[in-house]
């Protein structure tokens, strides 16, 4: 969609200045990808396989199928047996020991890989983009990160998002195109294309056409791009707690050509206009949210949409969509890969949630491989019955 290096792959672009990993560097962060993939592909199914042959796991996946609007309660004490369960077998220990390995690995072996190159990849970083699309970056240094995000290192990342200089680098030519890439991890399923995901989540929008597209929770920016891809001339206002995100994203936006408006905010707080909006898009942002926060967070979007504006939303599905083995496989994120809020989001119905926010025309679906990318998506009403028809 654009011609832009932002792999890591020297060969890309041969007038540019080589940047990139030492051949050490990358091959050790391809043996962290492969190990993801072997994991999920080869000795996931059957640690699945060893836990459906079990007659208690067989009952408990039957109930589970059988009553999907059983209370969070019930499904959390179901899901906890049915982790017992399968932590009892040596197939499913070795998984998830793989693929904390290569959670934690991504960062042991990937700073120093990156810390190698220090020179070339500060003067990447730090080097104002040459083609300026005339985007905007607004930075709130006063902001404070909300209380339930302090000390959390997400993904395990050493300090959180902001804890080292150059995670910019290390996500963009280590960690992204070596490991992340080859999926198998988390919700995502193994060899998928997530920036394909991100665009085919893009193209849920119900509308042919929108003028302003608002992104809370944009990070470096890629679901930006994937919006520009599909709606070309809309204009993009992003936001986000992260100033290292945010600098990083401004910079890969104005590198590939893309005039967008970034904000340091708190996405339940944009400081938006009322009804200034027609879209808004959210791309694994929900999941990083306490269930009460998101809540907050949908009634700030319903207030900055205009009415019939539309709102779609793409993270990881919830325990009540998917089979019990994936359940469980889900919410050992939570602790497993340092998501504190992954479970308590996963167990709390988002439909009930946009509803109580004003939201109607509510619905929820998958469109990809292990129920992901899964979609929800939803309509601010229109003033009367004729906007609603048109």
């Amino acid at each position: 969609m654009f011609n832009v290096n932002v792999t890591g792959d020297d060969s890309a672009n041969d007038a540019a200045p080589a940047v990139g990993l030492s051949q050490r560097g990358r091959a050790g962060m391809e043996i962290l990808g492969s190990i993801q993939v072997m994991s999920a592909r080869e000795l996931r199914p059957r640690a699945r396989a060893d836990f459906e042959a079990l007659d208690e796991a067989q009952t408990l996946s039957a109930e589970h199928a059988a009553d999907a609007g059983s209370s969070a309660k019930v499904t959390r004490a179901r899901i906890a047996r049915a982790r017992e369960i399968a932590e009892s077998l040596p197939m499913y220990r070795l998984e998830r020991f793989l693929q904390r390995y290569v959670a934690e690995e991504n960062f042991n072996f990937g700073i120093p890989a990156i810390q190698e190159r220090r020179a070339q990849f500060e003067a990447l970083m730090n080097a104002p983009a040459e083609n300026s699309a005339g985007g905007t970056l607004e930075l709130t240094p006063e902001l404070k990160v909300p209380r339930y995000f302090e000390g959390v290192e997400w993904h395990l990342e050493p300090g959180g998002w902001d804890g080292w200089d150059l995670y910019g680098a290390l996500f963009a030519h280590a960690v992204g195109p070596y490991v992340f890439s080859r999926g198998g991890y988390a919700a995502v399923g193994v060899e998928t294309n997530i920036g394909q995901q991100r665009v085919d989540t893009v193209k849920q929008f119900p509308k042919d056409h929108y003028e302003r597209i608002y992104e809370p929770g944009c990070g470096g920016g890629p679901t930006a791009i994937a919006v520009h891809h599909v709606f070309p001339d809309a204009q993009i206002v992003a936001c986000d707690l992260s100033p290292s995100l945010l600098r990083n994203g401004h910079r890969l936006l104005e590198r590939v050509g893309l005039k967008a408006t970034l904000k340091q905010r708190d996405c339940t707080d944009t400081g938006e206009p009322d009804d200034s909006f027609d879209g808004v898009i959210t791309y694994a942002l929900h999941h990083e949210l306490p269930p009460a926060e998101n809540l907050k967070l949908f009634r700030e979007m319903f207030r900055i949409l205009k009415p019939g504006g539309d709102i779609v939303m793409s993270d990881p599905p919830p325990f009540r969509a998917v089979d019990l083995f994936h359940a469980v496989v889900l919410d050992w994120d939570t602790q497993g890969r340092e998501e504190p809020f992954f479970s308590a989001v996963l167990l709390t119905d988002i439909q009930e949630q946009l509803r109580q926010a004003g939201f109607v025309e509510v619905e929820s679906y998958a469109i990809g491989s292990d129920w992901y990318p899964y979609i929800t998506r939803a309509q601010k009403p229109a003033h009367n019955a004729a906007d609603r028809a048109a």
